[in-house]
């Protein structure tokens, strides 16, 4: 069997990511091919769909697997761009090829809106959230909420993510946005029990472990300096939202953070492609395991 993992070959996100799945691939006696989302090409006819790849003037190949991980889509610079890679995806799943996360989903979770839109339909507890393009809603909603969280609809490893307590600050970051036609995601400033927040990270419906993610600051994202502390026998509830936010979603796998809050827990985050080198070293599980082994058995059916 050969498996693609679908990524950009202008960058290399999370590498050490994609050497854990192909890793697992190998070890489990198939073949990895490279499917970068920035080199490919199509052809659509009566006759049906070609996808192509081409590394180079002289290196050509077809992409033809059985399966594929969708690891990330690359640095997008424009609209059509962005659809332009989600249709490649697309049309690998029109062929018959299963992606894990289907990419339909997969773009639902990247979207934080998107996300706590669906969540809030499946009664899953999230902080409250006002999104506009109105500078004066956003305003108002940081004058409302006392503390807030400003966020990029699209973004990750909490890179652009501002914490403020006066509207008038907040007023500046509107400004900005507003001047590059961005969107405003304000979201209420939870106070997080211990300081930080968990990771549970969930494959086919179950959740594999769970780590407790603490920084110096008001962020618990690894990549921001946090330490990730395995949870010994996470409890009962964490998993069973975690595990209710990832289907919710449509996802095969996720990592979802969650927080304690005086009010119970409440979810903050849904990543579909999560980075789990800090997972792994709290747990000690390697999720790259589970997941190709999930994508092995769908391939199969």
């Amino acid at each position: 069997m050969e498996i693609g993992i679908i990524r950009p070959y202008e960058i290399e996100f999370n590498n050490a990511d994609v050497v854990d799945i192909d890793k697992a691939i190998k070890t489990r006696g198939h073949e990895t091919r490279m499917i970068y989302a920035d080199m490919l090409g199509i052809g659509i006819s009566e006759k049906g769909i070609n996808i192509g790849q081409m590394l180079s003037r002289s290196e050509k190949s077809k992409p033809e697997v059985d399966c594929a991980v969708l690891r990330h889509l690359g640095i997008i610079k424009d609209y059509e761009q962005y659809w332009h890679r989600v249709s490649f995806v697309r049309a690998m799943e029109a062929c018959g090829i299963y992606v894990t996360n289907p990419v339909m989903q997969w773009l639902n979770a990247r979207d934080k809106l998107s996300t706590f839109i669906t969540l809030a339909k499946s009664g899953i507890p999230i902080p409250e959230t006002i999104s506009t393009e109105h500078m004066f809603i956003a305003y108002e909603a940081v004058k409302k909420f006392g503390k807030a969280v400003i966020k990029p609809l699209l973004s990750a490893m909490g890179y652009g993510v501002f914490k403020v307590e006066d509207p008038d600050v907040a007023m500046h970051i509107f400004s900005y946005l507003v001047n590059i036609n961005k969107p405003m995601y304000v979201q209420k400033y939870i106070e997080k029990k211990g300081g930080g927040d968990y990771r549970v990270v969930v494959v086919e419906g179950r959740a594999l472990g769970a780590e407790f993610r603490k920084g110096s600051g008001w962020k618990s994202n690894i990549a921001q300096g946090a330490s990730p502390i395995n949870v010994e026998n996470p409890d009962k509830e964490l998993t069973e939202l975690a595990i209710k936010a990832t289907e919710s979603l449509g996802l095969d796998f996720a990592g979802i953070d969650i927080a304690e809050t005086e009010e119970g827990y409440c979810v903050l985050e849904s990543n579909p492609t999560l980075s789990w080198q800090g997972f792994k070293k709290a747990t000690g599980i390697n999720p790259a395991e589970e997941i190709v082994d999930f994508l092995i058995r769908k391939a199969k059916r």
